[in-house]
């Protein structure tokens, strides 16, 4: 049966679960404070990482937690603030930095990965919109032995989880891009892992459902909720116009925290901030895989015409300012460990900031509300927005029209804090 539908959030979540809506003959209305897509997802490395089966919150961070915190210069920053929510966030992020929570977590983690991947390949090769989708790999680009021993152990973690994983040596890096080079004594790399552009890939499912009169309501603020026998009647913007729906889907990044406040619903997240920017490509830029700077943890993904450079952890609350030390410490690496490379502060262009949604225990949240009849949320993802758009679209379509599915989604409940 047809249904309206809201959805609160207008990222790669809320437009992937628009587009499946819409295919299973719901009339849907998207509705976001910005334009669509120029949040969380827009600077996004845009990898979909099978490769990343180990939960945020695991040994190494809790190892690295205190000296990293205690530095500016660190992938992982915590800027300290008298926040109780940040408290008991940190708390509870410390308890599940432990091989026991990574382990229990693992097989959840690559199959939600792989399911979205297969939802991807499935998308490209359909009709309805065209986007760039390139099952590239990814390379963990290693300058010390530490690293690179700590790569091999995930390598054959991955193997044993089924994914196509090994250890290259230099001379290997060369071969597979031969045409750049790099200061590296090796690399571990994930055959599975994909590269979209976030951007283009939400604004194609946009324009698409355009046509098919699904409704955008840009630069639209909710306000209020209005909450009556059990089930959310409407929502009502800044400028008091009211929107009812039969279902509500809050897909608000790390703004979902508070809003489910409202519904009594404990949703403990701290927004990641990152960095990232774009350089056009030259000669040192010559090389088509996505990959990773181990050990400054910074994210290089290379497009047609140019390269996006991204990084860093920084718990700081809601604050989306440009912190330039972070986005210079991002150049430095990528001048480090790219050989002939020198990136230049003029070179550097849609210099962007963000905030991921990270839960304590790594994982997001998606499902529905116990007490409200008619809401769902999918919120929580992390550094696997992108990765996991169109698994979360899929998800909350299902439990939509009541339907099993496709994989378990237990681990992601709304209740589990």
């Amino acid at each position: 049966m047809s249904k309206e539908i809201a959805i609160i959030g207008g990222g790669i979540s809320g437009i992937c679960t628009a587009y499946y809506l819409h295919k299973s003959g719901h009339k849907v209305s998207v509705f976001d404070a910005n334009k669509i897509g120029l949040e969380c997802s827009y600077g996004n490395a845009g990898l979909i990482v099978p490769s990343h089966f180990e939960t945020l919150s695991n040994p190494g961070i809790l190892k690295k937690g205190i000296k990293w915190m205690l530095n500016p210069n660190s992938p992982f920053f915590l800027k300290p603030r008298l926040d109780m929510d940040l408290i008991k966030w940190i708390i509870k992020f410390n308890t599940f930095c432990t091989k026991k929570h990574v382990n229990e977590n693992k097989h959840f983690l690559r199959d939600i990965n792989l399911y979205s991947l297969d939802l991807y390949k499935e998308l490209k090769e359909n009709d309805d919109f065209d986007f760039d989708f390139k099952t590239s790999g990814l390379l963990m680009m290693c300058k010390e032995e530490k690293t690179l021993k700590e790569e091999e152990f995930l390598v054959k973690e991955a193997n044993e989880l089924g994914l196509e994983a090994q250890i290259l040596s230099k001379e290997d890096i060369k071969q597979l891009e031969p045409d750049a080079t790099f200061d590296v004594i090796g690399a571990s790399y994930f055959k599975d892992d994909s590269k979209i552009q976030p951007y283009d890939f939400i604004i194609a499912i946009k324009n698409y459902l355009e046509k098919k009169c699904v409704k955008f309501y840009e630069d639209c603020h909710i306000e209020d909720i209005n909450i009556s026998n059990s089930k959310i009647d409407s929502i009502v913007d800044d400028e008091s116009n009211v929107y009812k729906a039969d279902n509500f889907i809050f897909t608000t990044g790390i703004l979902t925290m508070q809003i489910a406040k409202k519904f009594n619903l404990n949703l403990p997240m701290q927004g990641g901030k990152g960095f990232s920017f774009i350089v056009d490509k030259n000669d040192s830029l010559n090389f088509s895989t996505p990959m990773i700077l181990a050990e400054e943890k910074v994210a290089v993904t290379p497009y047609d015409s140019y390269v996006r450079f991204g990084g860093t952890m920084m718990i700081s609350g809601y604050d989306l300012s440009i912190n330039e030390r972070r986005v210079n410490n991002i150049k430095k690496a990528a001048n480090s460990y790219i050989n002939g490379l020198n990136i230049q502060t003029p070179q550097m262009k849609d210099i962007w900031a963000g905030l991921r949604p990270c839960s304590p225990d790594g994982l997001p949240f998606i499902g529905k509300s116990n007490e409200l009849s008619n809401l769902i949320i999918a919120s929580g993802h992390a550094m696997m927005g992108v990765s996991l758009g169109p698994a979360t679209g899929k998800i909350v379509t299902d439990l939509i029209n009541e339907k099993n599915t496709d994989i378990e989604i237990n681990k992601m409940n709304l209740y589990r804090f």
